[in-house]
């Protein structure tokens, strides 16, 4: 093949190579007011969750620690803070301690809450410090496609452009537009988490609340 001919084969895959560029653009734009150039999600990003957000009930202190002595109250955490544990399952759960707790009902539903916010609270956080690193790791590739991408043109537009150079850097920089998209995509699913944490949180404290009477 002429070298012309490589060059016209490549032009259409580098212009590809530009329009997928404005994914980072899109995947870094953030809220107006926003301070963490890292968060990758389109959410607005709450660094830390409140027992205020979740629960109107009586008085509680987060800090709290007297559940983890609770054998009966760690045992109920445990099976309730799972994701994978189905949230009208773990509402009957709730409901079942709470006739069974009789007049230390209160004080050991107030336990659970406690102990709920400590543990999915903490897995927030989790997530949360994992979102920021992915997001960094983003960005950084993204510099990293720009910068190759800028290459890519200055080889193209040279007085005598390299057909070997012009087509290794394209395929160098078609690999990490692809690799930054498909972490785009399962990023998707993973700014999901943290809402999805706080509203199991809201529904069973919302369980606890309605036991209380």
């Amino acid at each position: 093949m002429s070298a012309v001919g490589q060059g016209d084969r490549l032009r259409p895959g580098a212009a590809l190579i530009v329009a997928m560029l404005l994914a980072p653009m899109l995947c870094f734009a953030q809220p107006r007011g926003a301070r963490d150039p890292d968060w990758p999600c389109q959410q607005i990003k709450v660094p830390e969750l409140s027992i205020a957000a979740v629960w109107s009930g009586p008085a509680v202190d987060p800090g709290d620690t007297a559940w983890k002595d609770n054998p009966a109250v760690v045992d109920l955490v445990q099976k309730l803070a799972p994701r994978r544990e189905p949230i009208e399952h773990a509402q009957t759960l709730v409901h079942d301690f709470a006739q069974h707790a009789g007049d230390q009902k209160q004080g050991q539903l107030l336990q659970v809450l406690v102990g709920l916010f400590d543990v999915l609270n903490q897995e927030r956080d989790s997530v949360m410090a994992g979102l920021d690193r992915f997001g960094g790791r983003q960005k950084q590739l993204a510099a990293q496609i720009r910068a190759d991408n800028e290459k890519l043109r200055a080889l193209q537009t040279d007085s005598t452009p390299d057909p070997t150079a012009v087509q290794q850097m394209t395929q160098q920089v078609t690999w990490e537009a692809e690799v930054f998209q498909d972490r785009r995509q399962a990023l998707s699913y993973a700014c999901d988490v943290p809402g999805k944490i706080e509203q199991r949180l809201f529904t069973l404290a919302r369980q606890i609340q309605q036991e209380l009477g």
